[in-house]
């Protein structure tokens, strides 16, 4: 058995450990680099289900929502009455509040003619979701997946997305990322051809 480490002066013990702490540092810094890199905003990520009837799903509504919308709120690709624009969003997430004051501009614009969904996901946070509906003024329906089992099976990777459905239940795009007024006006646009 090699005994010479016991035998390593105190001072050449302690900057191994610097060197140590320091590769260790490093690593953990190139690694969050690359995470912020790698996460950047919109960005297109095809989804495999483009052209294809999204999943259905029934979920609960946000307490502000029942005097004009029920309780439940349910998607039935075959029963749409018009097209639709679902966002996911989380109360965490940054790019969501950026994006929540366009969302309720369009729905101001387009409500009549288009249905926008706001779903609540990737976190247990009820309250929290109230207070951000509340905060931006959301007058359109949302609902909370607090299992995130629709954005599962819609495949989200990520929040926040937003998902063009046309009005036969397929889907048109898929957005990741921040959505923008310009990106609304041409994909609700889209839908209304």
């Amino acid at each position: 058995m090699n005994d010479d480490y016991l035998s390593e002066p105190p001072a050449r013990a302690g900057l191994r450990r610097v060197l140590i702490v320091a590769v260790i540092v490093a690593a953990l810094g190139a690694l969050f680099l690359f995470g912020l890199l790698r996460g950047q905003p919109d960005r297109d990520i095809e989804s495999a289900r483009l052209g294809e009837p999204m999943p259905d799903f029934q979920l609960a509504l946000h307490t502000p929502y029942w005097p004009e919308y029920g309780r439940i709120f349910e998607f039935d690709a075959g029963q749409l009455e018009k097209p639709m624009v679902v966002n996911f969003w989380a109360t965490w997430c940054l790019p969501c509040r950026e994006e929540a004051p366009v969302l309720q501009a369009a729905w101001q614009e387009y409500g009549e003619e288009v249905t926008i969904l706001g779903v609540q996901t990737q976190e247990r946070n009820e309250q929290g979701g109230r207070q951000f509906i509340s905060e931006f003024g959301l007058t359109f329906p949302n609902v909370i997946d607090d299992t995130s089992q629709v954005s599962i099976d819609w495949g989200l990777f990520g929040v926040p997305e937003t998902f063009f459905i046309r009005e036969d239940g397929t889907l048109a795009y898929k957005h990741t990322g921040i959505v923008t007024q310009a990106v609304l006006e041409e994909r609700i646009g889209e839908l209304l051809q």
